[in-house]
Order: structure tokens, then C-alpha cells, then sequence
């Protein structure tokens, strides 16, 4: 008896299997983080640890859905969502921007809101061209780490530098491209 006689789609038979759909599943896990962040602008700065140990926790995912992705997915190397992985990206880093912005933690709520709105703005009008994406995001990301270390030195020293420490450690290989493959290359004129 053939599969589709017995009730089986061809189709159901090609869905990628758990391993496979691990990295899509930390890059959604990511974007539900970024709004759990975002969320905790109502409870204000009384949540700041808790948005700490989010945005951690979300870094971590970002190293980890790639490499998981390509070991699973072999030379694909991507899942249905792993071409918004930069957008999602970003979307962690604004949405913690705005918990500062929204809790009054360092900078003014129309300064932090303000920025956000001119980048989402532009992203979308250069229809997320990479150029535009880190024009925004690496900033983001510098405010948000300078936010951090200026608000509680205490978590930033313990807590916030060495994660970003063993962040570049392990995926030294990415932040060695980045720097000086994927940014050059993008920010060049050529």
C-alpha cells in the first residue's frame, strides 16, 4: 500500500524534523524575548535584572540558531526564518531600547522613542537593506550597552561584560567575520 493510501501526505513526510527546525525555533524564541522586554516597560525599572538576564539570554539564542541551523540543515544552513534573523535582531536590541527609554532609566522617553521611530522608519522605507539594518542596530546596540554600564555599574560589571565576553569567545569565529568581512564588505562602496 503506498503512504498516500495509507494516509500520508508526501508533503507531511518532507516536514523538517525537530533538529532541523531548532534554529527557527530560537530565532521565534528571540523575538517572543524582545517582546517579554518590551512588555516590562510597565513594571519600569523595578524589572531591570529580569531585562538583563532576557537580553542574555537572547544573545545566546542568536549564536546558538545559527550554528544549529547549519549543522542541521547542512548547506541550506537556514530555516524559514533564519532571513530575518537580522531584523529580529534588531527588533531585541529596540525593544530594549524602549525599556529604557519607557522606564526613565538614562536617557529621555522621547529621545529613546524618537531614535526608535526614525529606525524602523528608514529600515522599512530601504526595505531592510543590511546597510541600513546595522546603520541602526550597531549604534542601538553601543546605547543600549553604555545605558547599562552607566544606570547599575554593579550589574554591568558582574553580570553584562562578562557575558559579552564569553559571547565573543565563543563565537570568536562570527565576531572575527563580522569585523572584518561582513562589515567592510557591506559599508564599502563597491
Amino acid at each position: 500500500m503506498s503512504r498516500s493510501a495509507q494516509g500520508h501526505s508526501v508533503a507531511e513526510d518532507q516536514r523538517p524534523s525537530l533538529k532541523e527546525r531548532l534554529g527557527d525555533l530560537l530565532t521565534l524564541s528571540r523575538a517572543f524575548i524582545s517582546l517579554i522586554v518590551l512588555s516590562l516597560s510597565f513594571v519600569g525599572e523595578d524589572a531591570y535584572l529580569a531585562v538583563v538576564i532576557l537580553v542574555i539570554i537572547g544573545g545566546i539564542t542568536d549564536i546558538l540558531d545559527g550554528k544549529l541551523a547549519r549543522r542541521y540543515l547542512g548547506e541550506r544552513g537556514e530555516g524559514k526564518l533564519g532571513r530575518y534573523d537580522p531584523e529580529i535582531d534588531a527588533f531585541l536590541v529596540l525593544c530594549t531600547l524602549a525599556y529604557f527609554s519607557l522606564s526613565h532609566i538614562v536617557i529621555p522617553t522621547i529621545a529613546g522613542l524618537g531614535w526608535i521611530a526614525v529606525a524602523v522608519t528608514v529600515i522599512f522605507a530601504f526595505r531592510r537593506q543590511p546597510k541600513v539594518l546595522l546603520g541602526f542596530e550597531i549604534p542601538s546596540i553601543l546605547a543600549v550597552i553604555a545605558i547599562a554600564a552607566l544606570y547599575d555599574l554593579t550589574i554591568f560589571v558582574y553580570i553584562v561584560l562578562p557575558a559579552l565576553a564569553i559571547g565573543v569567545v565563543v563565537d570568536y569565529k562570527r565576531v572575527r567575520y563580522l569585523l572584518f568581512d561582513y562589515f567592510p564588505k557591506i559599508f564599502s562602496n563597491k
